[in-house]
C-alpha cells in the first residue's frame, strides 16, 4: 500500500474560474460531505482485458496464468492492493470454444494455498477445484476444461476452503466465455458490443485499500458499487443493440436490477447459456455468483440520453451500478433478436427426490444440521440420472445455492411462479429466499466424482455451509 492518509485525497476538487490553487478532499470529509462515499459516473468504464493462448494444438488452447499480488487503479489517486489472475481485478476474461479443449496452466505465486474452480462448467472432477484440492504456495497445477457444453457466460475463481469469502473479495475472479457455432448463426452482438460486467460491492480504508469486515451472519456488505473494478462507471453506447454479460461476484449482496424507471430489457441467457426464447425483463433479482446475459437496444432512446442501471434495493453508495450515455453512431443497424433461440432439451424423470434444510445451528451456517466435512460424502447419485433437489430455507437470510459440476432447471418456488427468466434455461446457482422453497431438478451429467454443492454468500460457504456428493457409475 503505497498511499498513507497524507497523501493524494480519494477526490480532488479541480481549479474553476481561473483558480491554479487545488483544494484536497479527505476520504472522512468526502464521506460526510456526500450521501454515498464516491461520486458515480465519473469514470468510463474499464474493459476487462482477454487472456491470449501462449499455445494452440490442433485440439486445446493453452493459456499460462499467474496467481499473484497486484495493484489496481480503483479510486483516482491510490492504487489499491489485490490478488488477481495476472495480477489485475478482475482477472482476465478466457474467452474458449465448445468443442475445444482449455488447458490453464495456474501457478500460484502467493503465500498461501490457492486453487480454481470453474464455476457452471462439465469438468472432470480432478479438475473442478475441489475445496480440499488446493494449489500450495509456489506451486502450479495444469486445469484441463474439455468445453463439452453449449455456450454460456462462465466465470473461475478461488475455491480454497476457509478464505474463499477474501480471496474473492480481494479479486480472484474473473470471467470465462464458452462460444459455439449456435450462438454464431444467431448473429447476436460481438466484439466491442459484447460487454463483460463484474459487479461487486466493496468499502475502503483511508489508504484506498479494500476494507473486509467478516459477518458471518449477514454476510460482507460493502458501501460502494464497482463494475469491473471502477465505481460507478459510465459506457458511452452508439444506438444499437449491445450484449452485456453480468456477474454478481459479491460475496453475499442481491440486487434487483433496473434500467431507469423500469426501462425494458431483453434476458437472452442466465447461468447456463441461452434461454429457449428472450423474455422482456423490468426488473431483475441477481443473487452472488449467478450471471444474465442481457441484450439492451439503445435505438429506443435519443443521442445524449442518460440511462442509469440501478439496484432497486440499495441505499446511498449501492444504488447506481452504472451509466449509459448514448451517442449518435450506429443507427443503421438492422438486428433482431430471434424469437426462438434454442430447443429445450429433454430430460430422465427424476429417480429421487432429496431436501436440504438450510439454517443456522451451533454457531454455523449448516445444511440438514450438518457443518462441511470433507471425510464425510451426503449424497451419492447415479451418473447420467436426474434427481428433485428441494432448498427449504429456515433462515432470514437469501442462500444462493451451487451445484458444481452440474446443471439444474428450476421447477417450483414456493414463493409464487418460477419467472420465465429461470423457468426457460438452465441454471447452477438459484437464489432461496428467507423461509422460501425451492425445487429444482438437477442433471448428473457428463463426469462422475466427488464435488461439493453450497451457499455462495461466501461467507455461509466458509462458516461451514457446504455438503459433499459423489456421483456414482
Amino acid at each position: 500500500m503505497r498511499n498513507g492518509f497524507a497523501s493524494v485525497a480519494l477526490l480532488c476538487a479541480l481549479p474553476t474560474g481561473g483558480s491554479t490553487r487545488r483544494s484536497l478532499i479527505t476520504s472522512a470529509g468526502r464521506r460526510a460531505q456526500a450521501r454515498s462515499p464516491f461520486t458515480p459516473f465519473r469514470r468510463d468504464l474499464p474493459r476487462i482485458p482477454e487472456l491470449l493462448p501462449v499455445r494452440r494444438t490442433s485440439t486445446a488452447d493453452v493459456y499460462d496464468v499467474q496467481i499473484q499480488q497486484g495493484l489496481a487503479e480503483v479510486l483516482p489517486g491510490f492504487e489499491t492492493p489485490i490478488y488477481g489472475y495476472e495480477g489485475v481485478y478482475p482477472g482476465p476474461t478466457i474467452r474458449a470454444r465448445t468443442g475445444r479443449e482449455s488447458i490453464v496452466r495456474q501457478h500460484n505465486t502467493l503465500t498461501f494455498e490457492s486453487n480454481v474452480h470453474l464455476h457452471g462448467g462439465f469438468v472432470p472432477a480432478g479438475h473442478d477445484g475441489h475445496p480440499m484440492d488446493v494449489i500450495p504456495a509456489g506451486g502450479s497445477f495444469e486445469y484441463h476444461y474439455p468445453n463439452l457444453q453449449d455456450a454460456a457466460t462462465l466465470w473461475y475463481h478461488d475455491h480454497a476452503h476457509g478464505r474463499t469469502s477474501r480471496t474473492l473479495y480481494h479479486g480472484l475472479m474473473a470471467m470465462y466465455v464458452l462460444e459455439d457455432d449456435l450462438e454464431r448463426e444467431l448473429e447476436l452482438p460481438t466484439g466491442e458490443y459484447d460487454v463483460p460486467l463484474v459487479i461487486a460491492d466493496h468499502s475502503f480504508n483511508r489508504d484506498g485499500s479494500f476494507r473486509y469486515l467478516e459477518n458471518v451472519d449477514l454476510g460482507f456488505r460493502g458501501d460502494t458499487l464497482l463494475v469491473n473494478g471502477a465505481v460507478s462507471p459510465r459506457m458511452r453506447v452508439d444506438r444499437r443493440k449491445y450484449r452485456f454479460r453480468l456477474l454478481n461476484g459479491s460475496n453475499s449482496r442481491s440486487y434487483t436490477l433496473r434500467l431507469g424507471r423500469g426501462r425494458k430489457m431483453l434476458q437472452i441467457a442466465g447461468d447456463g447459456g441461452l434461454l429457449t426464447r428472450p423474455v422482456v425483463r423490468r426488473r431483475v433479482p441477481f443473487h452472488p455468483a449467478e450471471r444474465l446475459d442481457l441484450v439492451i437496444d439503445f435505438r429506443d432512446y435519443a443521442p445524449g440520453t442518460e440511462l442509469v442501471l440501478h439496484n432497486e434495493d440499495g441505499e446511498a453508495g449501492t444504488v447506481a451500478i452504472m451509466r449509459f450515455d448514448v451517442g449518435r453512431g450506429g443507427g443503421s443497424e438492422d438486428f433482431r433478436v430471434p424469437r426462438r433461440m434454442r430447443p429445450r432439451e429433454p430430460l430422465p424423470e427424476p429417480v429421487a427426490d432429496r431436501r436440504w434444510e438450510l439454517g443456522f445451528g451451533f454457531g454455523a451456517w449448516q445444511i440438514n444440521g450438518k457443518d462441511f466435512d470433507h471425510a464425510r460424502m451426503d449424497a451419492r447419485p447415479s451418473h447420467g440420472t436426474t434427481e428433485r433437489w428441494t432448498f427449504a430455507n429456515r433462515s432470514n437470510r437469501v442462500h444462493p445455492m451451487h451445484i458444481h459440476g452440474f446443471l439444474f432447471r428450476v421447477l417450483w418456488r414456493s414463493s409464487g411462479p418460477v419467472h420465465p427468466g429461470e423457468r426457460l434455461g438452465w441454471k447452477d446457482t438459484i437464489g432461496v429466499l428467507p423461509n422460501e422453497r425451492v425445487t429444482v431438478q438437477a442433471w448428473f451429467a457428463p463426469y462422475a466424482g466427488k464435488y461439493v454443492f453450497h451457499c455462495h454468500a461466501l461467507e455461509h460457504a466458509d462458516k461451514a455451509m457446504m455438503l459433499q456428493l459423489e456421483v456414482m457409475t
